[in-house]
């Protein structure tokens, strides 16, 4: 007969978790904090006098050029250990929507891109380009748009909820019929 096997961790199981101060897990982008954590229990294991950074890890030998420095300090560059705010990881990063549609709206949107690529000299015309068209299109009328007899949206699945997309339509199309006659 087996020998049954004991559920859980083994009785030698250690964290070795510092209890002067809370654990910093960091975020799997952070390998700086791993590294940080490591070299503080090292400092805690080692006595004071003795302890010596670690030496610089050798360099090989390259035929490349150095590239130059960079104009920012490197603890600017990659900041220490924490968690990094969205603009640190991303500074150039460009604001982005989700736009959400129905499946009648998404059908519509399939239709009108493939008309765009079937009868156009661009191919590959892209969602995003269409939605950008239909937006300046819009954009470019909004001093004729006259939003004054759209009506309320009332409660979810009234039939003024329904009309509220036609109602824009509406609106939107008698501007840019004014603005085109402006021209």
């Amino acid at each position: 007969m087996a020998k049954k096997e004991s559920r859980g961790l083994p009785p030698d199981f250690d964290l070795n978790l510092p209890i002067d101060k809370p654990v910093e897990l960091g975020d799997y982008l952070d390998e700086d904090a791993a590294q940080s954590s490591n070299a503080a229990q090292r400092r805690v294991d080692a006595p004071a006098a003795a302890w010596q950074p670690p030496p610089p890890p050798p360099t090989p030998p390259s035929a490349a050029p150095t590239p130059p420095s960079s104009p920012m300090p490197v603890s600017q560059q990659f900041p220490q250990p924490g968690y990094l705010a969205r603009q640190q990881l991303r500074p150039a990063a460009v604001p982005r929507k989700q736009l959400n549609g129905t499946p009648e709206t998404m059908r519509m949107l399939d239709e009108l891109l493939m008309q765009i690529r079937q009868q156009s000299m661009e191919k590959d015309v892209r969602t995003s380009e269409l939605f950008h068209a239909m937006v300046l299109c819009v954009y470019e009328a909004r001093t004729y748009l006259d939003l004054s007899t759209i009506p309320p949206r009332g409660r979810w699945g009234s039939p003024t909820a329904a009309s509220l997309p036609v109602a824009l339509k509406n609106a939107f199309m008698d501007a840019i019929s004014r603005a085109r006659l402006r021209r």
